[in-house]
């Protein structure tokens, strides 16, 4: 089984992500976060992510950025123009790992609504078998979401795979003792990923499918494909 992450894994969100932590900042009055900042806490859900950056501010305070990081991103998605591209090569790989029998999860810290509009937009609703996401428990890096992708197509871990761009996603995978795979390209650097625990770091798309065509076979038996 592949689980995914999203944001800075498949969809280059890095701009918009900033953009509406730097807009939503303005609307209630405190000051703006840098890029780092805000690279910092990206894959933990919202709420958290926003306390974790900010943790000057009180509950109410942060409630209140939470909403209008929200509102941001709703008038974002009203825009026409507006685009967050997939990386190079996710699509292909996607479709490829699916097509050749792969159990497809995700595991981020989009909201329900997020994960929907997602998969809408990009017509992933064949593709993934479960998406789990930061409304439905712990966040990251608590293993909660990945655990709920396991169990609910009853695969152990040490078949499946983590793929995230995050230090929050690769101690998550290493917490549920999945194998933690670490993308470069995302927000966070190949040595925060390697500090967090990551089994392996690929470089592009077609360096995570050559990675995976060869840990496929002990990944998912045909025993257990069968059954879905």
């Amino acid at each position: 089984m592949a689980v995914f992450d999203v944001d800075g894994t498949l969809i280059d969100s890095r701009s918009s992500i900033f953009r509406a932590a730097v807009e939503a900042a303005h609307a209630i009055n405190i000051s703006p976060p840098s890029y780092d900042d805000v690279r910092a806490i990206v894959g933990v859900s919202l709420f958290d992510a926003l306390a974790m950056m900010r943790p000057d501010l009180d509950n109410e305070t942060i409630a209140a950025y939470t909403h209008e990081f929200q509102q941001a991103f709703l008038r974002f998605h009203a825009d026409p123009s507006f685009a967050e591209s997939l990386y190079l090569g996710a699509e292909e790989t996607l479709r490829a790992l699916k097509a050749e029998g792969w159990l497809m999860g995700m595991a981020t810290g989009n909201s329900r609504r997020g994960v929907t509009r997602t998969v809408e937009k990009h017509g992933w609703s064949d593709v993934f078998d479960t998406t789990f996401c930061a409304d439905d428990g712990p966040s990251k890096p608590h293993p909660h979401m990945l655990q709920c992708n396991l169990e609910a197509l009853g695969v152990d871990p040490h078949e499946a795979v983590m793929i995230g761009d995050a230090t929050h996603d690769m101690r998550m995978a290493r917490s549920a003792g999945v194998t933690a795979i670490g993308v470069s390209w995302g927000f966070h650097t190949v040595e925060e990923l390697l500090a967090a625990g990551a089994d392996q770091i690929v470089h592009d798309f077609t360096e995570l499918k050559v990675w995976l065509d060869a840990f496929e076979p002990q990944a998912l038996s045909e025993q257990k494909r069968a059954r879905y």
